[in-house]
């Protein structure tokens, strides 16, 4: 038993050591023109990052692959009735060491949808309607304003949102992860609850006749409802 043992933990360190001997780097950029009606970032585990860069024409993309064994990302791009989609998976495959990241560049007011598993999903400066969503990966949106922003974490990320204006609809759910919301001082109409303890809710106020609202929910984690400092 101890010899099967040794053959395979041998086994496994030239496996481990020809990954990284095969280990490769992949860049690419390209730019999306023409009319749009809206993105949708279907990105598996990566970790993205979307940039709202005003009134520019087109999206801009950038992402880098990680890899060994030759084994990649596969990666799909189509655009179809106005919508720009692009998925993409590593292999499910041992000891392939796959990861991938990508930075978009996107106009303001251009609806997004954006879906990781285990990546993380960073929001800047966009205005516009947006629905993220991952898995365990954390959501972290910064200087967003727009009508609708809806923030997901369905197996236990975290989720930070801080707005420049009042939004009509701030909706943010995790399973078990932390929440925070930093939004302008104002009247706000209020879900905020976890079984973790009491939401505490800092510098704005709760009524329920606001044109404005924010929902802030976890299943365990701590949530913080605040103005922006």
């Amino acid at each position: 038993m101890g010899g099967c043992a040794l053959v395979v933990l041998v086994a496994a360190i030239v496996l481990a050591a020809w990954s990284v001997g095969s280990s490769k780097e992949r860049q690419a950029s390209y730019v999306v023109r023409g009319t749009l009606s809206g993105m949708v970032l279907d990105l598996g585990e990566a970790d993205v990052t979307v940039v709202g860069d005003g009134q520019r024409k087109t999206i801009a993309v950038e992402h880098v692959d990680h890899f060994g064994f030759g084994h990649g990302p596969t990666v799909h791009r189509t655009v179809a009735g106005g919508m720009f989609t692009v998925h993409s998976r590593c292999p499910r495959t041992v000891l392939h060491g796959c990861s991938a990241g990508y930075r978009v560049i996107v106009p303001d007011n251009l609806p997004l949808t954006v879906r990781t598993g285990d990546g993380s999903i960073a929001l800047r400066g966009y205005q516009g309607s947006a629905t993220v969503t991952s898995g365990r990966g954390d959501i972290t949106v910064s200087g967003y304003c727009g009508f609708s922003l809806q923030a997901r974490a369905d197996d236990g990320g975290n989720i930070a949102a801080a707005t420049t204006c009042p939004p009509q609809q701030l909706s943010m759910r995790t399973t078990s992860g932390a929440v925070t919301a930093q939004v302008p001082a104002g009247r706000y109409r209020i879900d905020a609850s976890t079984s973790g303890g009491r939401p505490a809710i800092r510098g704005i106020a709760a009524d329920s006749a606001a044109p404005f609202s924010v929902q802030a929910l976890s299943g365990s984690g701590a949530v913080v409802v605040e103005r922006a400092p």
